[in-house]
């Protein structure tokens, strides 16, 4: 997406997403079928990492969301939209008390909340992907958020498959790497635990249905940008997808990150590009997606900037287009 050249005319949707890592809000117009950007915002919360052992949110985790949501409704009144969308994942879903979140949200908003389930999760986040694929191809699309990971296939502009199973970085950093410790044995039984998560879809979304495999998620991003900045030797095809022009990671350069992560962890070399992410939630990513191109036999990996919020945007603007005479 690009904000330049925006028709004045053309109708403004906003799409937003109550995730279980962070909240998203995006905001675009359309020109002949192509979202442009207007606006948008990122606020990592990591509200799955404020779940109990009874599966409750903690009152400091709704308040401090229920603070971004009035924040977002005001981004919102500053550039009044056509039509906004907003949908909670897997979080919201799973959270015991999230009757209680749901409702007081709604009000700040102003508008409903629907809450998805997996499979909408996918479907959507593959409509925010399919139009960067390959006319013709059979893209497969992944997504590891915060709280789950989701499939889907599909080809054009129809969805042919969608699954998705409760396996997210926040929970998956807390179980293998809550105490602090990174070490081989660790990360191997987080990688164990999600193959064994996932391996049940491993025939559905296999080689032999798909074309290419797109990563629709800031996590695949994150992990291919670090990998590239900590050396990675990726084979010839990984970096740029000669189609798409996509950057991609392959499994070579995944293994290599994970090395590097192992490393920095034991005392060693800092890992570059690190920031603001804590080292535990690197390894929890990379266990699962390395889990995923394992049992779904990928080789490679392309990166699209396109996701869920991006296919809520498509769907507003299909569903608000007139019908034919």
């Amino acid at each position: 997406m690009n904000d330049q050249h925006t028709d004045p005319a053309a109708p403004i949707y906003a799409a937003l997403v109550l995730g279980s890592d962070s909240f998203r809000l995006l905001v675009a117009s359309y020109r002949d079928g192509v979202p442009l950007a207007l606006d948008g915002e990122h606020v990592p919360l990591r509200l799955a990492a404020s779940l109990d052992a009874s599966g409750c949110l903690s009152q400091d985790a709704m308040r401090d969301a229920l603070d971004c949501v009035a924040r977002l409704r005001e981004r919102l009144r500053a550039r009044p939209p056509a039509a906004v969308r907003a949908v909670a994942t897997s979080t919201l879903r799973m959270a015991r008390n999230a009757h209680l979140f749901l409702p007081a949200a709604q009000q700040t908003l102003g508008i409903d909340i629907r809450v998805l389930s997996g499979e909408e999760e996918a479907l959507l986040t593959w409509l925010g992907v399919a139009g960067a694929a390959p006319r013709g191809s059979r893209p497969l699309v992944l997504g590891i958020g915060g709280g789950s990971t989701q499939f889907a296939l599909g080809q054009g502009m129809r969805v042919t498959r969608a699954g998705s199973v409760a396996l997210g970085t926040v929970r998956q950093a807390l179980t293998f790497f809550g105490n602090g410790r990174i070490d081989a044995v660790s990360f191997a039984a987080a990688v164990s635990s999600a193959r064994v998560r996932l391996a049940d879809h491993a025939a559905d979304y296999g080689p032999a249905v798909r074309d290419c495999v797109y990563g629709a998620s800031g996590t695949v991003r994150t992990l291919a940008r670090l990998a590239r900045e900590n050396g990675a030797d990726c084979r010839a095809d990984c970096g740029a997808d000669r189609d798409t022009g996509a950057g991609s990671v392959d499994r070579s350069g995944l293994e290599q990150l994970a090395a590097r992560v192992l490393e920095h962890a034991g005392g060693g070399r800092p890992l570059a590009g690190l920031g603001r992410l804590l080292p535990r939630d690197v390894a929890a990513a990379l266990a699962i997606l390395i889990a995923l191109m394992e049992e779904l036999d990928i080789g490679t990996l392309l990166e699209s900037d396109a996701g869920l919020r991006h296919g809520l945007l498509h769907d507003l603007h299909r569903q608000r287009q007139p019908l034919p005479a």
